[in-house]
């Protein structure tokens, strides 16, 4: 079952697909999808959409490699039509993958090391698609308003990307943002914690906003968060703040030589516990608390090693 939340009735959709919120926006040149959600939920997803509008898919956005968030890629990119003939070819990760150029379906774009990282993983098939990937820092392209895809480098993973609907004034932060756990830092590949805030960080200070005044009925930004309800600019905000407490309480234990295993008892995490934390699944208070641990350890190997 997906659940269905008009963001923007008419313009702008949260759907929920196994606990994974998946961004559409739609107006008459087409309808953008972002993070189609796991490959199960892939038919389930595009029954949903059809409900939405019977406008095609032009463009779908993957904001990083996580098979939970983009499985269903192939199958909802698939079923969109191609507006602008749009290939990944100008990259070399892509000419290597022989990935076509005449390919049908929607576009999907990507940061390259996204594609990099889907590439390393076996079974994986992107050979029926178009693939848009991009190295500088923001890709933009316009269907019914100006679309920015932003990279966040090192924050979850090193090819993150945020994705700002400027008309409709929604942001869909991937993996970065999760209202239900603490972030997962995929320090295989490239993700910190320091980025993880700086991706934060960007997002607060650049790309969303508060209300504004009553009288432009105005109600801010809206950011639609990788899991969890619909959220603002205070949401981001106290989830911003939450990450940065437990980092500065780990980094403090370090400063002062405690070893992990007492800042582990120290429980850095405290009172958070609730809200974001768990003993179980695929991603722990143990998990978080060890991520920011080593990512700060790292760091401060690679500041002694430049000082050296």
């Amino acid at each position: 079952m997906v659940e269905v939340l008009p963001v923007r009735p008419g313009k702008v959709f949260m759907l929920t697909a196994q606990g994974i919120n998946v961004t559409v926006q739609t107006g008459p040149a087409g309808t953008v999808v972002v993070d189609p959600g796991p490959a199960s939920s892939a038919q389930a997803v595009l029954a949903a959409i059809k409900k939405i509008t019977s406008v095609p898919i032009r463009f779908l956005i993957d904001t990083s490699a996580d098979p939970e968030l983009i499985g269903a890629s192939r199958t909802v990119a698939a079923a969109g039509q191609n507006l602008l003939g749009l290939n990944g070819l100008d990259s070399a990760i892509a000419r290597s993958a022989a990935i076509p150029t005449g390919s049908s379906g929607a576009a999907t774009i990507m940061r390259q090391g996204v594609l990099t990282q889907l590439l390393s993983q076996p079974g994986v098939d992107y050979s029926a698609l178009s693939i848009e990937t991009f190295t500088r820092p923001e890709y933009n392209f316009y269907l019914d308003g100006p679309v920015a895809v932003i990279w966040q480098p090192a924050a979850h993973s090193n090819g993150d990307a945020v994705v700002r609907f400027e008309r409709s004034d929604v942001v869909a932060t991937g993996a970065i943002f999760d209202q239900t756990r603490f972030p997962v830092i995929d320090l295989k590949n490239g993700g910190t914690i320091q980025g993880e805030i700086n991706a934060l960080d960007e997002v607060i200070n650049s790309l969303a906003f508060a209300s504004t005044p009553v009288g432009s009925n105005d109600g801010g930004t809206l950011v639609i968060p990788v899991r969890g309800p619909l959220s603002d600019l205070d949401g981001l905000v106290s989830y911003r703040d939450m990450v940065a407490t437990v980092v500065a309480r780990v980094q403090y234990y370090i400063d002062r030589g405690r070893s992990y295993r007492q800042i582990v008892a120290a429980d850095p995490a405290q009172g958070y516990h609730t809200r974001y934390g768990s003993d179980t699944g695929s991603w722990t208070t143990a998990d978080f608390v060890d991520a920011v641990y080593e990512s700060l350890m790292n760091e401060r190997k690679a500041h002694h090693g430049k000082r050296g």
